[in-house]
């Protein structure tokens, strides 16, 4: 096996460029060269498709909190977690921070279920109030926003199909 294909093996498993670079005993340029010209993307999307599993490791099962939002939400763990590793960034703390940022995805989805049930204002003892939930629907969305942001990740757009893009 040559090298690039070792190398590919090693980006596989979340290796960074460097790291890589420092193994084969070559300039972290000639790792990115590999990266674009042996199609290391299409490559690992393709190993996908023909074993069946996701090239991405997704956290165990989870336990679905508000249903209906399983599929959903490993979409989107697929999703950050392949901007994170190609941007080399693959390091325990930054997996942890994307497990904070579900679980704040799954804190604000129950927020929103319990607006829905209870409604904006909930019965107090001096008559209606607030529904609390409101406000810590706030609060969850700026954290998560914050995470998003610290980690320099944005959220994929999602084409729907057969939506037009002339109006």
């Amino acid at each position: 096996m040559q090298n690039h294909e070792l190398a590919f093996e090693d980006w596989l498993e979340g290796v960074k460029y460097k790291d890589i670079a420092a193994k084969y005993n070559v300039k972290e340029n000639t790792v990115k060269s590999w990266y674009k010209r042996y199609n290391w993307k299409e490559k690992k999307e393709q190993c996908t498709q023909e074993s069946g599993q996701e090239a991405i490791t997704i956290a165990p099962e989870i336990v679905e909190l508000v249903p209906g939002n399983k599929k959903l939400r490993r979409r989107i763990e697929k999703d950050l977690r392949e901007q994170l590793f190609e941007m080399g960034a693959t390091q325990a703390h930054f997996m942890d921070l994307v497990d904070d940022y579900l679980a704040m995805w799954d804190v604000k989805n129950m927020l929103i279920e319990d607006i829905q049930e209870r409604g904006v204002t909930v019965p107090g003892a001096r008559g209606d109030k607030k529904n609390d939930s409101i406000g810590e629907l706030n609060k969850t969305n700026a954290q998560m926003l914050k995470i998003l942001s610290e980690l320099g990740l944005k959220t994929s757009e999602i084409k729907i199909e057969g939506e037009d893009d002339d109006y």
